[in-house]
């Protein structure tokens, strides 16, 4: 494990002194986060046939790492998930519960001319319902893995980027993010979101 760290520290130090100015070529990492709509539908017992369902604001966060293999395509990993702003009275012992939906898994980011860029991702879509307790001063989340189920996800997205730097972007983009899976009582679980984020890139 030691040697993999070490060698994979090297590639990117020698991606970012080959790396040319206003250009997409070696390391690549991306950063988003925004807001959008999602609407979801989830259990909360893996034996569970009965779906609750939730639609409203939610948060997206995304991060991307990996190379890119010509001057316009970057391969990547892909991490990214949305959470609902609001609880919701479906949990267990009449607490409030929320539900997420996170993506684990590999994609690509096309770059066109104007720096507008088109991404897709898939992998693991992994639901997670957990209990939103309120207190008399904060929200205790408990519970955060105790819901977990995996299924399949895709996301893909669409921007502009403007160069702030030799090596930096920052920009805009539009993401749909969709995900669903079967519990062992045969519900099906999905969720879908549309999110507005703001980006940075550093490539």
């Amino acid at each position: 494990m030691k040697k993999l760290f070490m060698l994979t520290a090297l590639a990117a130090s020698f991606s970012f002194a080959t790396s040319e100015p206003h250009v997409h070529d070696g390391f690549f990492l991306n950063f988003a986060m925004g807001m959008g709509y999602q609407s979801m539908d989830y259990t909360t017992y893996n034996y569970d046939e009965d779906t609750y369902g939730h639609s409203g604001l939610a948060t997206d966060i995304d991060v991307k790492l990996g190379c890119s293999v010509t001057d316009m395509v970057a391969v990547h990993i892909t991490l990214t998930g949305d959470t609902p702003t609001e609880s919701v009275g479906e949990g267990l012992d009449d607490n409030e519960v929320k539900a997420n939906l996170s993506l684990l898994g590999i994609g690509t980011t096309l770059y066109f001319p104007g720096n507008y860029l088109a991404s897709a991702s898939l992998g693991i879509g992994q639901f997670r319902v957990y209990d939103d307790i309120s207190t008399f001063h904060a929200h205790v989340v408990s519970n955060p893995d105790k819901y977990s189920r995996s299924g399949f996800a895709f996301q893909i997205a669409a921007g502009k980027e403007w160069w702030v730097s030799d090596n930096w972007g920052i920009g805009a983009t539009a993401a749909l993010l969709y995900g669903f899976e079967t519990n062992l009582a045969d519900a099906r679980e999905s969720s879908l979101s549309i999110s507005l984020r703001f980006s940075a890139t550093y490539n």
